[in-house]
């Protein structure tokens, strides 16, 4: 046990050794974007990094099929309770993320990330009441929202690319799996 307590305050000091030196010689400065996949389509982000520290924020969901819906109407009135079921469909995902940036490596970055996510959700209401004049089960109506407040994590690779750019592959727990591209300078 101690032995594992030595090494890793010998690992923690490296780091930190590491950083100081790389704060006044090295300050890197890049904006980067990225664009994702997950269950909720199409995903992205923009960012900014200063030194090993980054911050960006995504959005999620504005890609994603959502059915057509219509407000409760003396036509169509809503179902009574048991004529319906409710489905949930995501509106909108907003994550903050921040960064940390481990060159490890000469040209590879590891980039743990954490932050925390915003997420709102519409509950809409599939009617299960058919009759002959017209199927009733193709219309969703209004239901309600329910927002979502949440912690949020993931990890990329990053590599420079030419002298001015970085790409990046990553998972992000919220916005699915992601490429990273991003333009730096000293």
């Amino acid at each position: 046990m101690r032995k594992l307590k030595i090494f890793i305050l010998l690992i923690i000091s490296c780091i930190s050794l590491k950083a100081q030196d790389n704060i006044w010689s090295n300050n890197l400065k890049s904006v980067f974007g990225e664009l994702g996949w997950s269950n909720l389509k199409l995903s992205a982000a923009l960012g900014f990094r200063f030194w090993n520290l980054g911050t960006s924020i995504g959005l999620s969901g504005f890609a994603s099929s959502k059915p057509k819906y219509i407000y409760p109407s003396t036509q169509f009135p809503m179902p009574k309770p048991g004529e319906f079921e409710e489905t949930k469909f995501t509106y909108v995902l907003v994550t903050t993320d921040f960064y940390y940036f481990f060159e490890i490596f000469d040209d590879f970055i590891i980039t743990p990330n954490f932050g925390f996510y915003v997420q709102q959700d519409s509950i809409l209401a599939r009617s299960l009441r058919t009759y002959i004049q017209y199927d009733f089960g193709q219309l969703y109506y209004t239901g309600r929202t329910e927002n979502k407040v949440g912690i949020n994590f993931g990890l990329s690779l990053d590599y420079y690319y030419l002298d001015k750019y970085f790409v990046g592959i990553g998972y992000n727990y919220k916005r699915g799996i992601f490429l990273r591209i991003a333009y730096y300078w000293f």
